[in-house]
């Protein structure tokens, strides 16, 4: 860390704060201006819950009431156009709440064309309320970067835990598969499509209860039966008609659970390869080509299948979501006690307190690129 502020009083006397320490390269006077903004806004749904707006306050804001006794930054992990830290605020009630604070570097973003992908994750996740997707609380701009306070999830990525215990067996797969059903079931009654599912993008929280994250290729369609054009999607699990450039639609998201599946039971993706040429003429030929490993059961394979028909309309849980549910594979899965989070985890991430982030891959900040203000004006509504 490079320094730390703090000890003195907030102004118009809202309280005083304990200690703010410093992670390059933000700003102490910006990082002290957005912790006054959020403590405003808090304070004012706190008001509003108490003229009887509770249920909307809780579900616009689950930090009502948020004082500002402490607040401590620490940088824990990189994103791709920035970095992310962990807010931990303390409550008038003195219990702690840690969030996920994501910087941006704003004219890393603009240089690598990426303003559309940024601001739809913004405006979709402050949308979305749902026990399998992280929440977005507040979002804060400034001339040099954005600022996205979300839910932390301190049990780490799946794909780690994939890494370390090589494949997952059947009812591991299954919870976490019905995770992702459930996250698209709820997107897809929306008209969004997320287009980006594969273990990095599945988060552990605390109790070990799964949570979709990174909406930046996510789209909002305009109608029942429009389509999304853009190629983007990660190689493995990009589908055949995002390659042909056919249109994507929900069916987008039921291949690439395919693919997820297949990768959790496995351990690798099924068109995994260094040339994304060879990747993507693989995808084509389509999964019945596949050499399937001998212990994935027949019942896995059937469904894999099934989510991965080469006709989008034709895969199952297009236009309903519980014809999947009712796959053979899914027999006996209680999704009742699943939605309502009170079936035991298959995994319990080892937590060593709230700012733990030890099951955090390290990689290098990419926030030093393009430094300097953008104020074109792209984020204004941000």
């Amino acid at each position: 860390m490079s320094g730390c502020f703090g000890g003195r009083p907030f102004p118009n006397g809202v309280g005083a704060a304990s200690t703010v320490r410093e992670c390059p390269p933000s700003s102490p006077n910006l990082l002290r201006t957005l912790v006054l903004r959020l403590l405003k806004i808090l304070e004012r749904k706190g008001r509003n819950r108490k003229n009887g707006l509770r249920e909307k306050g809780r579900r616009l804001n689950q930090f009502i009431g948020l004082r500002n006794k402490s607040a401590e930054v620490n940088e824990c992990d990189s994103v791709e156009f920035g970095h992310l830290e962990l807010a931990d605020l303390k409550t008038h009630f003195d219990t702690d709440r840690v969030y996920a604070l994501k910087v941006l570097n704003k004219r890393h973003v603009k240089e690598m064309n990426q303003v559309e992908h940024v601001l739809n994750e913004r405006s979709i996740l402050l949308s979305c309320h749902c026990n399998f997707i992280v929440r977005l609380y507040k979002t804060f701009r400034d001339a040099e970067k954005l600022y996205m306070l979300m839910e932390y999830c301190p049990g780490g990525e799946v794909w780690t835990m994939l890494r370390n215990w090589g494949r997952f067996d059947e009812p591991t797969a299954r919870f976490y598969c019905a995770s992702a059903l459930e996250a698209f079931d709820y997107l897809h009654r929306r008209m969004i499509i997320y287009r980006d599912l594969k273990p990095e993008n599945m988060l552990l929280d605390a109790n070990g209860n799964p949570k979709l994250v990174d909406f930046g290729f996510a789209k909002k369609l305009q109608s029942d039966g429009s389509r999304a054009w853009t190629f983007c999607g990660t190689a493995e699990y990009v589908a055949p008609e995002v390659i042909l450039n056919k249109g994507q639609d929900c069916a987008v998201d039921l291949w690439s659970l395919g693919i997820f599946m297949f990768e959790l039971l496995s351990g690798s993706p099924p068109f995994a390869s260094t040339d994304p040429m060879h990747t993507y003429n693989s995808i084509l030929r389509g999964v019945q080509l596949l050499a399937w490993p001998r212990y994935m059961g027949d019942n896995a394979r059937n469904l894999i299948c099934k989510f991965c028909r080469r006709d989008p309309t034709q895969r199952l849980g297009y236009g309903r979501i519980e014809d999947a549910r009712q796959d053979i594979w899914f027999k006996g899965f209680d999704f009742t006690s699943f939605r309502r989070q009170t079936m035991r985890p298959p995994i319990r991430p080892k937590i060593r307190g709230l700012t733990d982030t030890q099951n955090f891959d390290r990689y290098p900040s990419t926030d030093n690129f393009a430094c300097g203000s953008d104020e074109s004006g792209w984020d204004d509504d941000f």
